[in-house]
């Protein structure tokens, strides 16, 4: 197996260094598809070029893509072009298996080597697992967990590319691809750990998600977000935005 990922990128570019860095030993090609403008036209952080290129500069980025979003056709279509472009650059570098990811994903990189051996092994053509996500920080996660998957790894296939077709399990359209012979990894097995709401800024985030149209009042989300304490619920944008039960855990990540 050679393994490409695509890095999927607009903002949160304060937590990319550190998801490569769980997974960059067991990964043979790393490419960044970034965004200048929004989905929605709002202009990037001016630090993220130069942190791109940084990145590039140390060997923790193979290839670097600027994607030019199409503002009229929304969040969906322009992330599923991004991802889309990911693959082709991981064909393009003669790799067998592709996955794609956002810059607040994380891994245990014990469990992300395990994955791709069973993969491997399995000669499974695609795989997914179960979110942990979290709040503020790593020490605070929702609770209970999502019953929610993020697709994992696919093997590259002529033709096979993401059009939101139907999966074994709830995955985001723009991840998905034909399962085939699909590993549904249990909770034990891995896990991602989906930095959801840990940001410098949340208010980029939320006014540049795909989902920001579902949001009832980005305001009142930021200033929850910026004055909360352990010991309150967490509160979430969706449609409608909704409260959550928040557990402190072990930091695996030590992001604040």
């Amino acid at each position: 197996m050679k393994l490409g990922i695509s890095y999927n990128v607009f903002d949160g570019e304060e937590l990319l260094e550190k998801s490569i860095l769980c997974i960059r030993d067991q990964v043979d090609f790393i490419s960044v598809v970034y965004q200048e403008k929004s989905n929605f036209g709002n202009q990037c952080d001016p630090n993220l070029l130069p942190l791109l290129t940084s990145l590039k500069e140390k060997g923790l980025v193979d290839e670097l893509f600027e994607y030019k979003p199409k503002i009229n056709q929304g969040g969906h279509f322009n992330e599923s072009m991004k991802r889309n472009i990911g693959l082709f650059l991981s064909e393009g570098a003669k790799c067998t298996h592709h996955m794609s990811m956002d810059t607040d994903e994380y891994y245990d990189s014990k469990q992300f080597k395990f994955m791709c051996s069973t993969i491997e092994e399995g000669n499974y053509d695609s795989s997914a697992c179960q979110l942990v996500t979290y709040y503020k920080n790593t020490e605070y996660r929702l609770d209970p967990m999502e019953d929610y998957y993020v697709s994992l790894i696919y093997k590259i296939a002529p033709g096979k590319t993401f059009v939101g077709c139907p999966f074994p399990v709830l995955v985001d359209p723009t991840r998905r691809m034909p399962a085939g012979n699909c590993k549904i990894f249990t909770r034990e097995e891995i896990e991602i750990h989906h930095l959801s709401y840990v940001r410098n800024d949340i208010r980029v985030k939320l006014t540049n998600s795909s989902a920001s149209p579902n949001f009832q009042n980005i305001d009142k989300l930021v200033n929850y977000f910026n004055t909360w304490e352990y010991g309150k619920q967490a509160l979430m944008g969706g449609a409608p935005d909704k409260f959550y039960n928040i557990k402190k855990i072990e930091d695996k990540f030590n992001i604040k």
